[in-house]
């Protein structure tokens, strides 16, 4: 199952921001309907995986240099949506392993690669 976000993760999600609980609590609670939405749209296994592996691409529509282990931190709840959608089972780290790119091209995105495993 592949998840295009069509954008970077909410900047608002990004630890370094430092913003008032609500505000990033706001985003996450975004970030998690819709990435559960488009998880839905990309058409959701009849049972959720037991184990997966995730794969994650940055790509980067501009030349701002990025910490990838901030993107990552800012995916959490677009991961927890595609959990609520039921794609995966628990996003545990028993449960998911994890594959991070980064990419420079034209227009920003987020793909989301998500395979069952053993």
């Amino acid at each position: 199952m592949i998840i295009m976000l069509g954008q970077l993760p909410d900047a608002r999600l990004n630890p370094n921001k430092r913003l008032h609980r609500s505000v990033v609590w706001r985003a996450r609670r975004e970030a998690r309907e819709q990435a559960g939405w488009l998880a839905l749209a990309a058409g959701v296994p009849t049972q959720p995986l037991r184990k997966a592996h995730i794969t994650i691409t940055f790509v980067a529509g501009d030349g701002v240099r990025r910490d990838i282990d901030n993107l990552f931190a800012s995916m959490k709840g677009y991961i927890d949506g595609i959990v609520d959608a039921g794609v995966i089972a628990d996003d545990s780290a028993l449960n998911v392993s994890y594959t991070i790119r980064y990419e420079r091209r034209e227009k920003a995105n987020t793909i989301i690669e998500i395979e069952e495993i053993g």
